[in-house]
């Protein structure tokens, strides 16, 4: 994939849901089936910015066969976007990144409760003043806080974080350059719609789940709603579950927005234009 110097790269580390495709133990068509797109571990995305910068989103359980099958070798920072288990669970998985020579330390940047949540989660990374590593090999990390609906600026790279519900909580989204990341999304207020419609979007990546209702997540038809609303140039469906099939879900897009809206899969590549 050629790539001119003013775009970033995504690579799909993830595209499913907290399950992972197939399901366990499961003998339905998408579980069985044999095309690779319908094989998905939890969702996690790998950012290259045209700056250099090298990003992870979201550590699943999944994250060390991740950084393995793409060839990640280094990262600038990581976001998490909230703190269910099939987005953080992975976050030891970091630690060689800061073994070093030399070593390094490396930002995590979430919301205020989701920080709360990992520093309690896993006290033997941040809370060493009180409870010192007695084994080695703790990931050097500085989890920070970052303002919703602000710009932050990350080592020169410009974020503006949201957040929406989802479950008893919220997810941070954000929008960076011309990209805009929603994932694990009960529902998008509709102020927040009105600023993704307003930013002019080249890419977005949007939560979808399942055809069916659900309490927690985006289903197709609400998901393809919001993609209405925002009127990205692309838009492309993550976190999906064996409810959907990679072809099916290409043929339900496709039909309403041709070529533009589409389902991603594992270790697919995508750019998006910086500003």
């Amino acid at each position: 994939m050629l790539k001119s110097l003013n775009e970033n790269t995504i690579t799909i580390m993830g595209s499913g849901t907290s399950t992972g495709v197939p399901l366990v133990g499961c003998k339905c068509s998408v579980c069985t089936s044999l095309d690779h797109r319908d094989q998905r571990l939890r969702t996690s995305l790998f950012i290259e910015t045209k700056k250099g910068q090298r990003i992870i989103v979201d550590t699943g359980p999944d994250l060390r066969t991740q950084l393995l099958k793409n060839k990640i070798s280094a990262i600038d920072f990581a976001i998490i976007t909230h703190e269910h288990a099939d987005h953080l669970h992975g976050i030891d998985d970091l630690r060689p990144f800061s073994f070093g020579p030399p070593v390094k330390e490396i930002p995590v940047f979430t919301n205020a409760p989701t920080k709360a949540f990992i520093e309690e989660r896993y006290p033997y990374i941040f809370k060493t003043a009180s409870r010192p590593s007695i084994g080695g090999g703790v990931p050097l990390l500085n989890i920070q806080s970052v303002e919703m609906e602000k710009t932050t600026v990350i080592n020169g790279e410009e974020f503006f974080f949201f957040s929406y519900p989802h479950g008893y909580g919220v997810t941070m989204g954000f929008i960076h350059d011309t990209f805009a990341y929603v994932v694990d999304c009960l529902e998008l207020p509709d102020h927040l719609v009105k600023i993704l419609n307003e930013k002019k979007l080249k890419l977005l990546i949007i939560d979808c789940l399942q055809r069916n209702p659900h309490q927690t997540h985006l289903t197709v038809e609400k998901s393809f709603n919001y993609i209405k609303e925002i009127k990205p140039e692309r838009a492309g469906l993550i976190h999906m579950s064996h409810d959907l099939s990679h072809r099916g879900l290409s043929d339900l897009a496709e039909a309403q927005f041709g070529k533009n809206v589409f389902p991603l899969y594992d270790q697919l590549k995508l750019t998006y234009e910086g500003t």
